[in-house]
């Protein structure tokens, strides 16, 4: 489902992904741990297209998104979630989804995201 291969990123010509490789299958969960400045985000940030690539592939589904556009890539199923919570702590889960629907075609929210928030039903 996701293949990394080889991938390096670098900064000017600071390099701080160094041939990273890993693969992940459907239904698999992995981990990417490290210290703080090992290079998480720089990987996650590069997944997402934010950062460029070096050299090195990322495969969704077995193709080639290494020089695809950031939106491309979330069309293809990649999503990055940083660090924090990123939400409005004033309004409620629903109120929030709510308003990352504003700029969607679609303003109702989705069955499959009460699916995932069942209390909100």
């Amino acid at each position: 489902m996701l293949k990394v291969e080889n991938i390096h990123v670098a900064y000017g010509q600071s390099e701080a992904l160094h041939g990273i490789s890993f693969h992940g299958n459907r239904n698999e969960t992995v981990a990417i741990m490290g210290r703080n400045g090992m290079g998480k985000t720089t990987l996650f940030k590069a997944l997402m297209g934010i950062l460029p690539l070096k050299s090195g592939t990322v495969e969704v589904a077995e193709k080639d998104v290494s020089r695809d556009e950031s939106f491309q890539r979330v069309a293809k199923g990649i999503a990055y979630v940083p660090q924090g919570r990123m939400i409005f702590p004033t309004l409620t889960v629903e109120e929030n989804i709510q308003t990352g629907l504003e700029n969607a075609k679609v303003q109702k929210i989705p069955d499959e995201i009460y699916a995932l928030f069942p209390v909100l039903w």
